[in-house]
């Protein structure tokens, strides 16, 4: 069953570019119109994209940056840019 998954998906057994990284990005988003029946598809998808964009060269900035944001801070910084952002006392 899953050859013949993969065969209609061949996407599913990895990315190896930037125009194919695309390419997964636009059927996914296709997919999540119908997400409930789309789920598996969906999450199978999502990680061949997620360990592509782990192993690129073309997101080794983006990725090194996201490791070293400290994830508290951070997130303390959105709560007040939303809370400033909901009042009238800005």
């Amino acid at each position: 069953m899953a050859k013949a998954i993969v065969a209609q998906l061949p996407i599913l057994n990895g990315i190896a570019n930037s125009d194919e990284h695309q390419q997964a990005l636009i059927l996914l988003e296709d997919l999540l119109e119908n997400y409930d029946e789309n789920l598996i598809i969906i999450e199978a998808l999502s990680n061949v994209i997620t360990r592509y964009e782990n192993v690129s060269a073309e997101f080794d900035a983006f990725n090194k940056r996201q490791t070293a944001i400290n994830l508290a801070t951070a997130t303390l910084t959105v709560l007040i840019d939303q809370g400033l952002a909901n009042t009238d006392q800005v």
